[in-house]
């Protein structure tokens, strides 16, 4: 049985794609700042790390390919592409402060350069969910058609709630929406299922960190998320743990109530293929 424990190289690339969500709640304040620009930061250091992870000499190695999907009422792949292609093309760059070590014990505040690729939203809209899944699993099926002996890919769905599209009823929006998700699971090459995981950023439910068991979660809209994650393989375990994020059997890779630690934890676990940075 195939297992995901392909590691991304050169001769068999990955493939990550990440889902956010654009819609109006998100434009809500969330620790400190609005969740738009919470899950943009977090996206944009992720796709930083992995660039930096895969470097060789002057440019990245294409290891991997990286597709962010935004969802509103429009569903739209924000960027796209190889590791040398994003290094070379961010929109532009941001100054954030940092603190790093002084050399005497101590911190000391700096400056650095955050490329971004992914710009926070201005607007209400929709949460077309589904039709992001659908375009996800579009660039699935195309990929492991080429790819069929390359790693598993890797979906990271980043949302504040629940699907809602096309003035439907919630309950029918998250009911389109698993089924179309366990298809998504249900896709495997030879190295195994195609993987889904999910950063819920909405403190409502409570904090809750890779759930074992559904009764675990309390509210629907939150039963929902669970039910469109995949179990953490085996060979993701190390990876979990390295990020510090407990698991157990039947352990699902989903995050409520992510601060921005956890969520940054969540995106590098994911693109970790379960072995931490070996073979990267």
């Amino acid at each position: 049985m195939a297992k995901n424990d392909k590691q991304w190289s050169s001769a068999t690339p990955g493939l990550l794609i990440i889902l956010l969500d654009q819609s109006g709640s998100m434009m809500s304040d969330y620790e400190g700042t609005t969740r738009t620009k919470f899950a943009t930061l977090a996206v944009n250091k992720v796709i930083d790390n992995i660039i930096q992870k895969n470097f060789d000499g002057d440019a990245p190695k294409n290891r991997c390919f990286i597709s962010v999907i935004g969802y509103n009422h429009n569903v739209k792949e924000l960027c796209s592409g190889w590791l040398k292609d994003l290094d070379a093309s961010p929109l532009r760059y941001e100054t954030l402060k940092k603190k790093t070590p002084d050399g005497t014990g101590g911190l000391v505040e700096v400056e650095v350069k955050q490329p971004v690729w992914v710009e926070p939203i201005d607007r209400d809209g929709a949460t077309n969910m589904l039709g992001a899944f659908q375009l996800a699993k579009d660039l699935v099926e195309k990929w492991m058609t080429d790819n069929a002996d390359g790693p598993a890919p890797v979906i990271i769905n980043i949302s504040d709630g629940v699907p809602f599209y096309d003035g439907k009823d919630l309950r029918e929006c998250m009911k389109e929406t698993v089924s179309l998700a366990n298809e998504i699971m249900g896709l495997s090459n030879n190295d195994g299922n195609v993987l889904i995981f999910n950063a819920q950023i909405d403190e409502s439910n409570g904090k809750v960190v890779f759930p074992s068991n559904r009764s675990d979660i309390s509210q629907e809209q939150a039963q929902f998320l669970y039910d469109i994650t995949s179990e953490v393989p085996e060979s993701y375990k190390a990876a979990a743990a390295k990020n510090e994020l407990p698991t157990k059997d039947g352990s699902r890779g989903c995050i409520f109530g992510a601060d921005g630690v956890q969520l940054i934890q969540l995106i590098d676990f994911g693109s970790s293929k379960g072995q931490g940075d070996k073979g990267l």
